[in-house]
């Protein structure tokens, strides 16, 4: 049970709960005090560093979060027609294998030719495979229905696979996965977002072309700031974040409702690592290598060719040899530094 059951659905969640958190999360660092003790660079640096105004960032997080809640009400609507799909399938075999019950297989009742029957054995086949590993309605998996007369109960060719997509009992309550399950999907979904956007991320640095007309607009923010966090090139926006979300989310096989958690975390993480701020007792700097100070590094002249890694690991840095490590030191004028320690 979550606090938008009855009100809104799990995709609308989903398409909208992600950018609602960011501005709220990003907003509760822009209403803060200054707390040049906490600061990672100057207030003075910012404004001489940064090379775009607060307003066109807005303005640029908005189109892109813009292209995301179109892709994600594409996602979804995707997903609900392989559901349909994979129902009519189920349609397709109970039809046939009632009909063949019925009259021993081979008698005048049966309803088409066999020629016919397997023709939409195959066309069945074809939208099982398709349907398989996306379908999020149980009730396309268990093909209850009631045909020719008589209540045909079974599962036929298509196995019950637990609790691993969400479902509905009778009274229309939405049913999930198992704690443990979602958890799962969640850490492999943050594995694959992890490595999708390491190599995308490496390879628009690599590339010439990429960096100079796509990837360099986010690098003109050099002193970050939470607001900024998803601004980019709008190419670079649904290319790294929207597609890597996309899909995270596909290849986990998390519900609707479990991507709404997964997203909108991956955005908190998102917005404090480029928080410029190194507040104490924060949890993603306690449990998190990869956080503010390390991607403070990337968008340091020095470091730009390093600490590609986001929003959640610092893996790939270190086993392809990107990594590099920092120490926080104190600035005589107050604050802190994330200063490069070269291995």
């Amino acid at each position: 049970m979550v606090f938008w059951e009855g009100y809104v659905s799990d995709e609308v969640m989903g398409i909208f709960a992600p950018i609602v958190i960011y501005w709220l999360y990003a907003g509760f660092y822009q209403l803060l005090p200054p707390l040049d003790e906490y600061r990672l660079h100057t207030r003075k640096e910012e404004e001489e560093k940064n090379l775009v105004p607060l307003s066109k960032v807005i303005k640029g997080v908005l189109l892109q979060q813009l292209v995301q809640a179109v892709v994600a009400h594409a996602l979804f609507l995707l997903y609900a027609g392989k559901c349909f799909f994979m129902a009519l399938s189920c349609v397709v075999t109970a039809r046939y294998s009632s009909s063949h019950m019925d009259s021993g297989g081979c008698g005048s009742d049966v309803l088409v030719d066999s020629h016919s029957w397997r023709m939409l054995l195959i066309i069945h086949y074809y939208l099982f495979i398709l349907a398989l590993v996306s379908c999020k309605d149980k009730a396309a998996w268990t093909c209850n229905h009631k045909v020719a007369g008589s209540s045909l109960e079974s599962s036929l060719f298509i196995p019950k696979y637990g609790m691993l997509t969400s479902s509905a009992d009778e009274s229309g309550t939405t049913i999930q996965p198992s704690i443990p399950i979602q958890i799962m999907q969640i850490i492999i979904g943050m594995i694959v977002m992890d490595t999708w956007q390491y190599f995308a991320h490496r390879y628009m640095h690599q590339n010439k072309f990429l960096y100079r007309h796509i990837h360099s607009q986010h690098h003109r923010l050099v002193v970050t700031y939470a607001i900024g966090a998803l601004y980019n090139h709008p190419v670079e926006g649904l290319l790294l974040d929207t597609v890597g979300g996309a899909i995270a989310f596909l290849v986990s096989g998390m519900t609707a409702r479990t991507s709404v958690i997964f997203f909108c975390f991956a955005v908190v993480k998102t917005v404090d690592d480029h928080c410029g701020l190194w507040l104490p007792g924060n949890i993603f700097h306690i449990f998190f290598q990869n956080n503010t100070a390390y991607h403070d590094i990337h968008h340091q002249l020095p470091g730009t060719k390093y600490n590609y890694s986001q929003p959640f690991f610092s893996i790939w840095d270190k086993l392809l040899g990107t990594h590099m490590p920092y120490t926080l030191v104190n600035r005589p004028e107050g604050g802190l530094e994330a200063r490069l320690v070269k291995d």
